[in-house]
């Protein structure tokens, strides 16, 4: 592990993590979902504030990693994203590579972490542990997203360099890639919008159905 960037990194996410946070609850507040440039500087303070207070001499943030120790490069790309385009309203993906982020998210965490219950003793983690094998995979899949035009593939590229270079605790390439937040936000995503989709489907056809009614003589 390379103990200053990994230090950095979990610095990096826990910092825009709660900051985007912040800034999500203050634009739910009242009719307006415009955040102010005060109430985002008075936001960034504030998450300064909270996470570097100390407890038992050690900082929350650091707290928080001794649960989460191995957050995916995707996981701090997406939270980056997200807080940069809240601060700037500049776009970083676009909505095809929202898609792509989540039900990649979605596939390849129910692949990893729920496999054992499908196959039994086989056990993909393993292939984690073949550096080789773990580059060419998540290589080979960045450069197929490179070339299909999803951003996607930046995220799994920084991955792969983060794996290289022993950025995170871990030693496995899986967990560069994917961690249980990333996977299970994916989930939730996914299934909010399936949901919003069905709702969408039958409020057209029930409208479809009252104005069929409405003209029959």
């Amino acid at each position: 592990m390379n103990l200053p960037l990994s230090t950095a990194l979990y610095a990096l996410v826990s910092i825009a993590s709660l900051w985007l946070a912040l800034l999500w609850l203050w634009s739910r507040r009242g009719k307006s979902s415009r955040v102010g440039k005060r109430a985002k500087i008075l936001a960034g303070v504030a998450t300064v504030s909270l996470l570097f207070v100390p407890i038992d001499g050690m900082p929350l943030w650091n707290r928080a990693f001794s649960f989460y120790t191995n957050p995916s490069l995707p996981m701090l790309g997406i939270v980056c994203a997200a807080l940069w385009q809240r601060l700037f309203g500049l776009v970083v993906f676009q909505r095809r590579d929202w898609w792509a982020i989540w039900i990649f998210g979605a596939v390849a965490g129910s692949v990893l972490y729920l496999h054992p219950m499908v196959f039994g003793a086989l056990d993909l983690y393993y292939w984690g542990w073949d550096r080789a094998v773990a580059a060419w995979m998540v290589g080979g899949l960045a450069v197929v997203l490179f070339a299909s035009g999803s951003r996607l593939g930046v995220l799994l590229l920084a991955a792969l360099i983060g794996f290289a270079v022993s950025a995170l605790e871990s030693r496995n390439c899986w967990d560069y890639v994917m961690d249980p937040i990333y996977w299970l936000a994916s989930l939730g995503v996914l299934t909010v919008r399936m949901v919003a989709s069905i709702l969408r489907r039958i409020d057209w056809f029930t409208q479809r159905r009252r104005a069929a009614l409405a003209v029959r003589p």
